[in-house]
């Protein structure tokens, strides 16, 4: 039996939602944290345990038996746990942008974990496990992880784990199982991508449920606080625009049965005005993120063309973005 790699020490457990714990292997485990405790066993390929939630509070340590193999994980706090999905905008590293020097610091109350990339990792791996926030890789966090995580870490007092799920140039359909817009009546052809990303690189991490499986399976189902998600640039072409706010929808749905949470909360950032990509598609896009918040319920869409760049496709101002972005979390 083996604990999957998303648990390791120095971890964030949400407070308030129940705590679910799973791995690979048949056979019998027992889950030990603050005084709560789960017996479970497996005959199946994969195994699942839960704790009730707890509050606020840490570091614990949390003991996982598996057939006889004792595991500790060290350093492990309840606080708020996001996941932060999408494009290369989500991608964009602290030292990219233009985020005031005395707004990056290490702290320990922050800590990250990376999942798995489609190209090579320009941080940490799912092997990595959890990483705390220090003076030597605060500058490789993702801009949005980092500068939210902080600001709610600040203003809530508890320790915030982010779990990095991106990579650029990725469009919508290889965010959600294989198959899944075809079922909806949902095709698009290659033809109708933007010419920029008919790429050998773009198609291979495009297919059919790329991210989905390669990505996003590493965070599944692990409990979460919400989501924020930030991609939608490498839709805005042809008919393909006029289709996100379906997609948008049935990704959230999935993405909320999987994470276990039906009323799991998203924030939606709405993709920045770009001069050079703006058309009448990018608008749709743009439209199409502000109307899934009027139609799902606990989805929040925060604006963002009025207070980045417009002169590139990655604008460098990323702290007032993320201010917006954590006022939006915080009304949840």
């Amino acid at each position: 039996m083996t604990l999957d790699r998303i648990f390791s020490s120095h971890m964030v457990l949400p407070a308030g939602r129940p705590l679910v714990f799973f791995g690979k292997g048949a056979g019998c485990g027992r889950i030990k944290i603050a005084g709560n405790e789960a017996a479970f066993s497996s005959d199946g390929e994969e195994w699942r345990a839960e704790l009730p939630s707890m509050e606020y509070g840490g570091p614990y340590t949390v003991s996982v038996e598996l057939d006889g193999e004792a595991i500790e994980l060290s350093d492990v706090y309840i606080g708020e746990v996001y996941l932060f999905a999408g494009q290369s905008n989500m991608q964009f590293r602290l030292d990219q942008t233009n985020t005031p020097k005395e707004r990056r610091r290490a702290d320990g109350r922050l800590r990250i974990f990376c999942t798995d990339r489609t190209e090579l990792s320009d941080f940490k791996t799912p092997d990595d496990g959890w990483t705390v926030c220090d003076a030597d890789n605060v500058e490789l966090w993702s801009a949005i992880a980092y500068l939210v995580s902080s600001e709610i870490s600040a203003r809530k007092n508890v320790a915030v784990g982010a779990i990095a799920c991106y990579e650029g140039a990725t469009a919508i359909e290889s965010w959600v199982p294989v198959g899944t817009y075809e079922r909806m009546g949902i095709s698009i052809p290659k033809t109708e991508r933007h010419p920029d990303h008919l790429s050998p690189a773009f198609e291979y991490r495009n297919r059919d449920g790329m991210m989905y499986n390669t990505s996003l399976a590493e965070a599944i189902p692990y409990p979460l606080t919400a989501v924020v998600w930030y991609q939608g640039e490498s839709d805005t072409y042809g008919e393909e625009a006029k289709l996100y706010a379906k997609e948008l929808t049935e990704l959230i749905r999935i993405w909320r049965e999987d994470f276990l949470s039906p009323e799991l909360p998203f924030v939606v950032v709405q993709i920045a005005d770009c001069e050079i990509r703006l058309c009448d598609a990018w608008r749709e896009v743009q439209s199409a993120q502000l109307e899934v918040a009027k139609t799902v319920p606990f989805v929040k869409t925060v604006v963002s063309r009025d207070i980045c760049e417009t002169d590139d496709i990655h604008p460098m101002t990323k702290d007032k973005l993320s201010e917006r972005i954590t006022a939006a979390l915080l009304e949840f």
